[in-house]
């Protein structure tokens, strides 16, 4: 088996070098030059040591680590990175100072080729990356985004706009809308479809159907809704974590989803198909969502382009599940 002095001897350079490279410790004394030197002569020469895949780094922003809207993502990316013979790192980050150093090391150590960048985006993120000689692409961008940067969006108007008019032909007139905070974009574009549904189908909007919860808890939007005794007869939920909440609830208090009340969602996260029934979504198939990858491996080849890449999906698909049907007389 080839070692590190051996891959050392036959570079002619440190083996102290060797190893940091290949043990991925962080520091910034080597140079990508010969970090991919090493690399390479690691494949060609047979070492099997560890795993010496050059890495892209899935970045989670703002969000617990543990959110299942962003984890079947992560899995999606790490498959396709794969497909080119990529490996992929998981960073969770938050907007804190002590946790962005984090993300600093890790740019200043440039032993990630590019960057995936999701959650709860903000300007100091954009600053960061936009300014940064490092290949990167923010991922699930709102649609009306149009800054100076590499990303991919998602049309979250239309998505809403779909899912509030397929419980339209389902015969429910008296839809709710459970969402999170308006200060983010994608809210807003959620309520614009919702709203733009109501006005293309010529059906009245009661705005007290449109429920809003900071933290983007399904269960007590639910139970604000029943306490107020607003009594729609289908929910659009913005995401699955809201409807996953909602349905706990119904089934709490003896509500049969969708007999009484149907629900639909966004995303296509691991609570669609662990819940009971499994939940009715609007979503971005996994093919499209992997074209990130792709995306990224371009930029990576063409860092010194100046322009920025951007793709926008506004194609969905629609998981049926078990939590919309027919209105019942």
């Amino acid at each position: 088996m080839v070692t590190k002095k051996e891959i050392a001897e036959h570079l002619g350079i440190s083996r102290t070098a060797v190893s940091l490279v290949l043990n991925n410790t962080p520091s910034s004394t080597i140079s990508n030059e010969t970090r991919h030197k090493i690399l390479q002569a690691a494949k060609e020469l047979g070492y099997r040591d560890i795993e010496v895949s050059p890495k892209l780094c899935y970045v989670l922003y703002d969000r617990d680590a543990n959110d299942p809207r962003y984890m079947v993502d992560l899995q999606i990316m790490e498959a396709k990175a794969s497909d080119f013979n990529y490996g992929l790192v998981f960073l969770n980050i938050s907007s804190d100072p002590l946790s962005l150093n984090k993300l600093h090391k890790y740019l200043d150590n440039q032993e990630i080729e590019g960057y995936i960048l999701t959650g709860d985006v903000d300007d100091n993120l954009l600053e960061l990356f936009r300014n940064s000689n490092t290949p990167y692409i923010f991922y699930g961008m709102p649609l009306r985004a149009q800054e100076e940067i590499n990303f991919i969006a998602f049309d979250d108007r239309t998505l809403a706009l779909h899912a509030t008019e397929y419980l339209f032909s389902l015969g429910h007139t008296r839809i709710a809308l459970f969402m999170g905070s308006l200060d983010y974009e994608i809210h807003q574009l959620n309520l614009e479809g919702f709203r733009n549904a109501h006005e293309k189908n010529g059906i009245p909007l009661d705005k007290s159907l449109i429920q809003i919860s900071n933290d983007e808890n399904g269960y007590e939007l639910c139970k604000r809704t029943d306490l107020l005794q607003l009594k729609p007869t289908a929910i659009f939920c913005v995401n699955t974590v809201i409807q996953f909440g909602a349905l706990q609830y119904l089934q709490s208090t003896g509500v049969s989803v969708p007999n009484d009340i149907s629900l639909v969602g966004s995303g296509l996260s691991e609570l669609v198909k662990v819940s009971s029934p499994q939940l009715t979504t609007y979503y971005v198939s996994a093919e499209k969502k992997a074209t990130t990858v792709s995306m990224l491996l371009e930029i990576i080849n063409n860092r010194n382009a100046k322009e920025t890449v951007s793709s926008r999906i506004t194609e969905f698909e629609r998981f049926a599940g078990g939590t919309a049907s027919l209105r019942k007389p």
